[in-house]
């Protein structure tokens, strides 16, 4: 999972964070046999200090919460 972050109008997004690295195959429901890696319905939110708060789905496990500081160029 990867967000990219703009400052010009979105015509170019070249400042990119991995927050996860992973196949994401989500071929199946067997999560409890570490078969299903999906990480899916991404939400975010951006609080007034500029942080962006991020969860999603972790391999139909958890819920992955992530902090990170405001975007360069903001």
């Amino acid at each position: 999972m990867t967000p990219a972050f703009s400052s010009d109008g979105g015509r170019a997004w070249p400042d990119r964070h991995d927050l996860e690295a992973g196949d994401g195959h989500c071929l199946t429901d067997n999560s409890r046999d570490g078969l299903n890696r999906e990480l899916s319905y991404p939400t975010i939110r951006q609080t007034p200090d500029g942080a962006l708060h991020i969860a999603c789905t972790h391999h139909r496990k958890a819920i992955k919460y992530l902090r990170i500081p405001e975007p360069a160029g903001e």
